[in-house]
């Protein structure tokens, strides 16, 4: 069995200690040990803006031929500015690529992949956004129009089981500096829930759990990379919403419980 994951820089867990405890190799584990088969997956980072976007989607589905595909909904591309997008309008391609070295660097030394307190880095932040300002990738009509008609071309796939995975809220920080980016996000995956649903997809609702576990540290501290917690919380919800009753894969039986406690609803 095989699942076509389409993510973005998070799902592969980038800034995890161990990329192992990202959530696409947890939900590969334990279907394998639930189905008694091996269930691989494979990654397709999409950044959901441009032409080029869902016919990348078809050309992996063609390549593939996935048994699941689980999507996201996120929309960090018109609800997060970024100071590097804003060099690079000013100042151009080659003041970009020395701006992207430092920030990476500096990103390496300061930036708390656990989630703690980062001071050097969120001031660091606050100063660029200051000084040289932000500025979102794209906007809300063209990532939704993305989106859509990559949720109408998995649609036409016979026998495609898919999952939409919820983004949870962006870091308390990341808000600061991007004034109701949570909510022009949650407006976002209410639209986006309601076009899933309408393709009779299956709805992975990571959100409760990311609620119900707020004082653990679930992002690394640029408050959109998930830690360890965080991924896990994923996982489960898409392990629910895949072997939930009435279940897609084990049909006719109650799923067994996951390896992890904490699975929440889908």
């Amino acid at each position: 069995m095989k699942m076509l994951i389409i993510g973005s820089s998070d799902t592969r867990g980038a800034t995890l200690p161990d990329p192992s405890q990202a959530w696409p190799n947890l939900v590969a584990a334990e279907l394998t040990r639930v189905l008694g088969e091996p269930v691989d997956f494979v990654d397709l980072p999409l950044v959901p803006v441009g032409p080029k976007a869902v016919p990348r989607v078809e050309s992996a589905l063609d390549r593939e031929h996935p048994d699941i595909v689980v999507c996201s909904a996120g929309a960090y591309q018109f609800i997060v500015g970024t100071v590097g997008l804003r060099v690079r309008r000013r100042y151009g391609e080659r003041a970009y690529r020395w701006f992207r070295k430092l920030e990476t660097g500096f990103e390496r030394k300061t930036a708390s992949p656990s989630g703690g307190p980062a001071r050097t880095n969120h001031a660091a932040r606050w100063l660029a956004r200051r000084v040289i300002g932000a500025e979102a990738p794209s906007t809300k009509e063209e990532v939704t129009r993305v989106q859509t008609e990559m949720f109408h071309k998995l649609s036409q796939r016979e026998g495609l089981i898919v999952v939409l995975l919820t983004t949870p809220p962006i870091g308390e920080s990341l808000e600061k500096e991007n004034k109701g980016a949570n909510r022009l996000l949650t407006e976002h995956q209410e639209r986006m829930g309601a076009v899933a649903r309408s393709h009779h997809f299956l709805i992975a609702d990571c959100r409760p759990g990311f609620a119900a576990a707020a004082k653990v540290a679930l992002r690394h501290s640029d408050g959109v990379h998930k830690g360890a917690t965080g991924h896990r919380i994923q996982a489960d919800a898409i392990l629910s919403a895949l072997l939930g009753s009435p279940s897609p894969l084990v049909p006719g039986e109650p799923a067994p419980p996951a390896s992890a406690p904490g699975r929440t609803g889908a």
